[in-house]
């Protein structure tokens, strides 16, 4: 098989070819039909992110299909996507259902091999813990690739307090994933984009109103919502965003920092404003099992069809390509087709 190899960072990915993996008890194998790029992939091949274990085959937005199994609940060609944590089950946090804070946690595409590639493996310990999210037959995978990251975004509306209006900062995936959901919620959301496709993808989505990161823009935006909105969700990793939050938010308003930001990126406020301001600060990240099954159940029913955003589709060969349209925001969503040539 093929495979796409993340060395190190700062470091251009290598095609290699490999045997197909081989199963222990419990394992199942699967093979990948399509899988997302994510900005946090981008961040670790940059190195501006610390926590990966390279060498290892990146990937976690994941569309594939069981073609080996030693585990009897799941049985060949079974659609699946993954859930790409793997904690321990045991430890205070796995208990209250807050996986992603295990001390033991890693990861598939970040610390043991993921997505791009051919086929993978999902080991026994997350076989075990339904860690395969598992769809109908007959659900593409354009939209079923999608789990992984609705399933973050899902998360973070639930953990977000929202009122009548909202600002995205950022449409890319994760932003239109936030601008689909907030606006069929009906609130008013006004996305802030720098790029003009993207603008428009997310008025298709269901912005109530799009605008530049410029001046004239965020003064667009705050004669918008009345001085400023209600919830703010910082859904890029650009250093600006910071005070562009700020300048987007109401005294009392809520600012979620849910965009991963590069390692030693620092904010600081003075404690007097923060207390006079009334803000509410948070950060959302990554997801809960509760977040991913809904978000598999919403992508299996029909109820959300994300897969517009995907505007180009790569052979592995073309691993640094991908990488490169992806950094360039050429369009939204790049992915890997392991069956293109």
């Amino acid at each position: 098989m093929n495979a796409v190899l993340f060395r190190a960072p700062n470091a251009p990915l290598t095609l290699e070819e490999r045997a197909i993996p081989s199963l222990n008890d419990g394992d199942v194998l699967l093979k990948i039909d399509l899988c997302g790029v994510c900005a946090s992939d981008l961040m670790a091949i940059d190195g501006v992110v610390t926590d990966y274990s390279p060498p290892v085959v990146l990937g976690h937005e994941i569309a594939a299909r069981v073609v080996e199994s030693r585990d009897p609940r799941f049985k060949l060609d079974t659609i699946t996507s993954v859930n790409p944590m793997i904690s321990c089950g045991v430890c205070s946090y796995c208990r209250r259902g807050e996986h992603k804070y295990c001390p033991k946690l890693y990861g598939i595409g970040h610390d043991i091999d993921g997505g791009f590639a051919e086929y993978m493996i999902v080991p026994k310990p997350l076989a075990e813990a339904d860690g395969l999210l598992v769809v109908p037959n007959g659900i593409p995978a354009e939209r079923l690739m999608f789990v992984e990251p609705l399933g973050c975004v899902l998360n973070a509306v639930h953990e977000t307090r929202f009122r009548e209006s909202v600002v995205v900062l950022g449409a890319g995936t994760i932003g239109l994933l936030f601008t689909q959901l907030l606006a069929e919620r009906g609130l008013q959301t006004v996305v802030v984009e720098p790029m003009a496709h993207r603008r428009e993808q997310a008025q298709s989505f269901g912005a109530t109103l799009t605008v530049e990161p410029t001046e004239a823009g965020y003064d667009a935006l705050r004669e918008a919502t009345d001085g400023g909105a209600d919830t703010v969700i910082v859904a890029t990793d650009h250093e600006a965003a910071i005070q562009d939050a700020f300048k987007s938010v109401r005294r009392g308003g809520v600012i979620n920092f849910f965009g991963l930001a590069p390692a030693g990126r620092m904010l600081e406020m003075e404690l007097e404003q923060l207390h006079y301001q009334g803000y509410t600060i948070l950060a959302s990240w990554a997801f809960s099992r509760k977040s991913l099954a809904e978000a598999r159940d919403r992508i299996a029913d029909g109820k959300i069809d994300l897969s517009p955003m995907i505007t180009q589709r790569f052979a592995l060969k073309d691993a640094n390509e991908a990488i490169r349209y992806a950094r360039d925001r050429k369009g939204v969503k790049a992915v890997f087709d392991p069956s293109l040539g």
